[in-house]
């Protein structure tokens, strides 16, 4: 008689899966550290008075990146975080893509976060001087 055949407990690969996607996001962290603090749209600057506002989620890493570099370029901008703020809530509940980051400059509105896209928009409205 043959012997059954041995299967490893299933728990085992959803501890691997686990695992991976804890050692993912530390990677992420390592490669992409925090900017620091958001720049609160209504708390920290006025957004009628910002060039750029962004609708942002806590645990997006795209919106990190976005923050980090509007502050080394010098840009001015404020954010809304969508899951905490109402008025974020709001503006992202209006918008026909629910994704973060969504950037706001003048009637332009961005999804996701590309350095060329931005630095096009900001040019073609007057607001950055971009090489």
């Amino acid at each position: 008689m043959a012997a059954p055949e041995q299967r490893a407990p299933r728990w085992r690969g959803w501890l691997l899966v686990a695992a991976v996607f804890g050692a993912w996001i530390a990677l992420q962290q390592v490669l992409h550290p925090d900017a620091g603090a958001p720049v609160v749209c209504e708390r920290d600057r006025d957004p009628s008075a910002a060039t750029v506002v962004m609708l942002s989620a806590s645990w997006c890493g795209y919106c990190r990146r976005a923050r980090a570099w509007f502050k080394a370029e010098g840009i001015d901008y404020c954010e809304y975080d969508v899951e905490t703020s109402a008025e974020g809530r709001a503006r992202f509940a209006r918008l026909p893509l629910k994704v973060v980051p969504a950037i706001h400059i003048r009637d332009d509105v961005l999804i996701g976060f590309n350095k060329t896209e931005i630095e096009q928009t900001l040019s073609a409205h007057g607001l950055a001087e971009m090489p």
